[in-house]
C-alpha cells in the first residue's frame, strides 16, 4: 500500500499544486468592466509550485520517482 504522503508537498503536506501561468490576457476596459480581448502564450516552460507554501516542484523527478520531489 502506497503512502498518501508521497503525493503531498514535503514542506507543508499540501496536496494541491499550481503552475506558473505561461500566458497572459490582453484586456480592454469597456462599459465599466475589463474584458478579455485575446490571450497570448509566452515561450516559458510550465513550472509547478505548491499552492500553500510556494515550493517549486521538480516535475520530471516526481514522475520518475512516483512521489512529489522538490526542485533544488
Amino acid at each position: 500500500m502506497m503512502s498518501e504522503n508521497k503525493f503531498k508537498c514535503p514542506v507543508c503536506n499540501s496536496r494541491y499544486f499550481l503552475t506558473r501561468p505561461n500566458r497572459y490576457d490582453i484586456l480592454e476596459f469597456l462599459d465599466g468592466k475589463y474584458k478579455i480581448v485575446t490571450s497570448e502564450f509566452t515561450n516559458d516552460e510550465d513550472r509547478i509550485f505548491c499552492r500553500e507554501c510556494g515550493s517549486e516542484i521538480d516535475e520530471r523527478a516526481s514522475m520518475e520517482n512516483k512521489r512529489v520531489i522538490l526542485q533544488y
